[in-house]
């Protein structure tokens, strides 16, 4: 007997736990999915993209000459205007 290969590939299959939860190999902790189940039974696993949150920047409280002021990592800059404004937007908000 001549031995033939199948037509279709190999089907994955996942196993749910009683926990609820079900692992797929090629994805990275922590990432979330969609699901969208069908009316023929099946269920499609959609990748949320979210965008990325701005990057927070940290200033130090520091005593200088008797004055307490904030200190920021090199290469970042503070716009006193731009301080300002979201300062009113946050008090607007709470009003």
């Amino acid at each position: 007997m001549v031995a033939r290969q199948w037509e279709f590939p190999r089907m994955k299959t996942l196993t749910v736990d009683d926990r609820q939860r079900v692992r797929l190999p090629q994805v990275k902790p922590g990432q979330v999915f969609a699901y969208e189940p069908d009316s023929d039974g099946s269920i499609k696993l959609v990748p949320v993209v979210t965008e990325p949150a701005p990057k927070r920047v940290f200033a130090r409280l520091v005593k200088r000459g008797g004055k307490l002021i904030f200190e920021l990592p090199e290469g970042y800059k503070l716009d006193p205007e731009a301080i300002a404004q979201a300062v009113a937007e946050e008090r607007e908000s709470r009003a």
